[in-house]
């Protein structure tokens, strides 16, 4: 008789089937302590950013004691789950201080919001461990120094404002890694260097204020790809160059403002049929020629529009009666023929606050 062919079994090692259970049991295990860990580097790292302030109002921080659990505590938000910070708001509650480096010991942080205080120092570079961090916001303090680099890091980052303090130096390069960011606040700062060149390709952005600086550049014809952008606000700089045609693209834009630098050319003629929701228009000293554009009566919910001290020509029309909203109206210091006396035009302008057409 055949023999019946052989066999061969093999058995993994008891080991190995005890590895799933193993495990799982340990997950549970480990998974509370894990959690209370976390815990205690939030409260930690919280005590360590009060040790570094002084509140003008004694009741900012009263509630941040022991009795307390941290997520408790003033200004302090935390997640449900596991109790982690997400977010620490402390704004406008006269802060006199520095921030501390134990910031980016807060890992699941989404929000920090210290604008309006009197901070000092230097933006901590522990900032750039916080890769949850969905907005930052500095404004209005009196923070110095240069921008961390690493805050190229917060991949996640969608909101930073950092306008009104004292911060020198470039714009760091790695920041155009910020793909997510929709609001970019720089304004009034002593920021210098470049500052198309690393925002460029950041097509997110739906805001950018950098007004009062020194930057330096042209603004790229690839701003029609910022198709969400609603505020551009770059007065006070030494941008030069024209304002491209392609900023028609970004028909979402509500506020452009380019006073005070170094720009020539002419607006486009089309640009209030283009920019329909243009509430802002303010290109106040600079080199710009050509004519008035006559599209810019279409703007019926504009309600300011400054373009003197430039080089226009030609005549002004006497239209403006259409825009009811309008605030402001600075015509002065340009080429214009005949009479630019609008008083007869603007009976319908009631909100009209501020008329310069000499």
């Amino acid at each position: 008789m055949k023999k019946p062919p052989f066999i061969k079994l093999t058995f993994a090692p008891l080991q190995f089937y005890m590895l799933p259970p193993l495990f799982f049991i340990l997950s549970i295990c480990l998974a509370p302590s894990t959690t209370a860990l976390g815990n205690e580097t939030d409260h930690s790292a919280l005590l360590a950013i009060k040790s570094r302030l002084v509140a003008h109002d004694a009741g900012v921080f009263r509630s941040w004691n022991h009795s307390l659990h941290h997520c408790s505590w003033n200004g302090v938000t935390c997640e449900r789950k596991y109790n982690r910070v997400i977010q620490l708001n402390l704004s406008s509650r006269g802060l006199v201080g520095t921030i501390s480096p134990f910031i980016g010991n807060l890992s699941f942080l989404k929000n920090l919001t210290l604008y309006n205080n009197s901070l000092v120092g230097h933006i901590p570079p522990e900032i750039g461990r916080l890769f949850r961090l969905q907005s930052l916001l500095l404004f209005n303090n009196t923070i110095s120094g240069e921008i961390p680099s690493n805050l190229s890091a917060c991949y996640n980052l969608q909101r930073l404002s950092i306008g009104f303090n004292k911060l020198e130096g470039k714009l760091p390069p790695e920041l155009r890694a910020l793909s997510k960011l929709k609001f970019l606040g720089l304004h009034f700062n002593n920021l210098v260097g470049p500052l198309f060149e690393i925002i460029a390709n950041i097509t997110s952005l739906e805001g950018i204020s950098a007004a009062g600086n020194y930057f330096m550049g042209h603004i790229p014809t690839n701003i029609g790809k910022m198709r969400n952008l609603n505020l551009f606000m770059i007065d006070g700089n030494e941008i030069s160059g024209t304002i491209p045609t392609s900023i028609l693209n970004c028909s979402l834009l509500t506020t452009l403002e380019v006073s005070y630098n170094k720009l020539h050319g002419e607006l486009p003629p089309n640009i209030g049929l283009k920019l329909p929701n243009l509430v802002n228009l303010h290109i106040y000293s600079n080199q710009f020629s050509g004519t008035f554009p006559n599209s810019i009566l279409n703007l019926t919910s504009n309600e300011s529009i400054i373009l003197g001290a430039n080089n226009f020509v030609g005549i002004v029309p006497h239209d403006f009666g259409r825009l009811q909203n309008l605030t402001w109206l600075i015509l002065e210091y340009n080429h214009f023929e005949g009479d630019i006396n609008l008083i007869g035009s603007l009976v319908n302008c009631t909100k009209l606050r501020v008329l310069g057409s000499g």
